[in-house]
């Protein structure tokens, strides 16, 4: 068995057991902040947000990969609409602010500097009052992505080159944006009721695809100064995002062609629309369009 190998082995069993305990905190649009919904269970916290309820539970558990074409990968455990809207101009950012304290090795809480992988946003056409949505009927079209960007220097890059985790969309929100994710909603989409859907996505944990940890998030939210000439872009079911043999789904974090980079999370691809609205953010350097 070689060394690469080994310590591959052996981080894969340390973190086997570990999960994160993370949600959207905080919510921002039009120039609103709203609370994110951190209940453990279903209840009208009182506070006006158009974040979801859910049944995440003590500590904000992830949905597994198991569930990759089960409800709950729509919202998280057992979600419902929240009964309120915010409002969020298009080609304007909104902003989640995740949960997480502390830092790599000092006292996490929230997240766990084991943890790698990628974040996705997406946009889903209500048709009405989104409280009234039945969520297995919405139909999802992404609008941002970030998965695994470069090997720069640091903790993402230690040891042998084959085994190094690398730096991915997760590390940039939880370690860079300190704790911030901003997505720019398409100005190229109709005026109207959307679900704003959300998450972080962790595969630190390697074997099957049931070990893969899920944490998404969805938000009301009614598009003001949209085209509205324009067509929603086609969607997919929550249910039908994610399938097993994703690429990402499948990869090994700790062993796996050197210098690997994934540019696209699995689901479908970009919404022509999110373009534009990435355009100056989309990365140049030849490495980060390898696989």
């Amino acid at each position: 068995m070689s060394k690469i190998f080994q310590t591959g082995a052996l981080v894969a069993a340390l973190v086997a057991g570990v999960s994160g305990h993370t949600c959207v905190e905080k919510f921002e649009a039009g120039g609103q902040t709203y609370e994110g919904f951190r209940q453990g269970s279903k209840q009208d916290p009182g506070n006006q947000s158009p974040a979801w309820w859910t049944n995440q539970g003590w500590g904000f558990q992830p949905v597994f990969g198991d569930k990759l074409n089960h409800p709950d990968i729509i919202a998280h455990i057992d979600a419902s609409p929240s009964p309120y809207t915010a409002e969020a101009p298009a080609g304007q950012p909104v902003t989640f602010t995740w949960h997480h304290e502390g830092t790599c090795g000092g006292g996490e809480e929230g997240w766990d500097c084991s943890h790698h992988g990628w974040t996705s946003t997406y946009m889903a056409p209500c048709n009405g009052d989104c409280k009234d949505v039945e969520k297995t009927n919405l139909q999802f079209f992404k609008i941002y992505e970030s998965a695994l960007i470069d090997y720069r220097d640091g903790r993402f890059s230690q040891g042998s080159t084959q085994g190094q985790a690398g730096y991915w969309g997760t590390d940039e929100v939880f370690y860079n944006n300190g704790n911030k994710q901003s997505v720019t909603i398409p100005k190229d989409i109709p005026s109207g009721n959307y679900v704003l859907r959300t998450e972080v996505v962790s595969i630190h944990n390697n074997g099957d695809v049931a070990n893969r940890q899920f944490w998404p998030q969805a938000f009301n939210v009614k598009v003001t100064g949209g085209n509205d000439n324009a067509k929603v872009p086609a969607g997919k079911k929550g249910t039908e995002l994610y399938h097993a043999d994703d690429a990402l789904l499948q990869y090994d974090l700790y062993w796996h062609k050197a210098g690997a980079t994934f540019k696209n999370a699995p689901g479908p691809p970009l919404a022509s629309v999110a373009y534009a609205a990435s355009a100056n953010k989309r990365r140049n350097h030849p490495r980060e369009f390898s696989s």
